[in-house]
């Protein structure tokens, strides 16, 4: 059995949603702050591909170094980037920033160059995967957006446009993301994310497929590490079962404890009925072991 993912424009009525990368969720993550007093800043991330992103094309936000920018109305202009402007930079990658709303990004870039599919939550993260990719093509796209942030500095005084001015620019390869940081971005994605853990849970046996294979904007090497991520998302699923069953074990065994119990309105319900509804909820390892648990007691 095989269950779609689809990591690429999410469209798919068969794909499930909640395991996409490009999926809105919640991804805390530091970033080192280069340059300034403050080293690092937590960030929540809008989606795991904005975490991603950054984790492999900006890296460190480097403050001080000096910005060239060639405005829409072909000028140049220069940014000392200060700590300010990379924590507001940084707050343009969680949930209603620049690069995690739609409407947002359309003021400096056409949204339907990113994608012509109806644009929502549940694909947000390509924007962020559009912007921030290392294809070349990408790099005219900062180039455009750089330009008219620049303007919009110039002109309105535009804090949000002037910290985009100086970090949005690709930083130093970093190829240990593709696989040390694959499963730290993973874990930190499905450990703030319960609905997404249920969904994982529910799937558990299922082989997991990607389907972003048909999108020009990821780099070969994301490509090749697909199974490697789908594997983590196997040994994560594995894990996370017996995390959320814990809690509920607990409960239940203080539920029908003689004394903690007393005023429980599970007590009140009969053993058979009990087990019955049990049953449907566990799956057999689980059910066996809970039995085998209040056998010895």
């Amino acid at each position: 059995m095989m269950l779609l993912v689809d990591n690429y424009d999410n469209n798919m009525k068969s794909a499930e949603r909640m395991l996409s990368d490009l999926y809105a969720c919640r991804v805390p993550l530091q970033v080192k702050l280069v340059g300034g007093p403050q080293k690092t800043r937590t960030v929540q991330f809008a989606s795991f591909e904005h975490a991603w992103c950054v984790r492999r094309m900006i890296r460190h936000p480097h403050i001080g170094v000096l910005r060239c920018v060639v405005t829409v109305m072909n000028m140049k202009q220069e940014f000392m980037p200060t700590q300010e402007d990379a924590l507001c930079f940084l707050a343009q990658f969680e949930a209603g920033g620049v690069f995690a709303s739609w409407s947002s990004i359309n003021e400096y870039y056409a949204v339907d160059n990113i994608t012509a599919e109806p644009k929502g939550m549940h694909n947000i993260g390509l924007i962020a995967r559009f912007v921030c990719s290392n294809h070349p093509k990408a790099d005219k796209i900062r180039l455009k957006i750089r330009g008219y942030a620049a303007d919009r500095w110039k002109s309105k005084g535009d804090t949000v446009a002037r910290s985009i001015a100086c970090f949005l620019w690709r930083g130093p390869a970093n190829v240990t993301s593709y696989k040390s940081g694959l499963a730290v971005v993973a874990k930190a994605k499905f450990a703030n994310n319960p609905e997404i853990c249920n969904a994982l849970c529910s799937t558990r046996g299922i082989s997991l497929q990607t389907s972003f294979y048909g999108c020009n904007m990821v780099t070969v090497t994301r490509k090749t590490t697909s199974h490697e991520y789908m594997q983590t998302l196997s040994r994560l699923a594995a894990s996370l079962e017996w995390q959320l069953s814990s809690p509920m074990l607990l409960v239940v065994v203080m539920a029908l404890h003689p004394r903690l119990g007393q005023s429980s309105l599970l007590a009140r319900v009969g053993v058979d009925t009990f087990w019955t509804i049990l049953a449907t909820i566990l799956t057999t390892k689980q059910a066996k072991r809970l039995k085998l648990f209040f056998a010895k007691k």
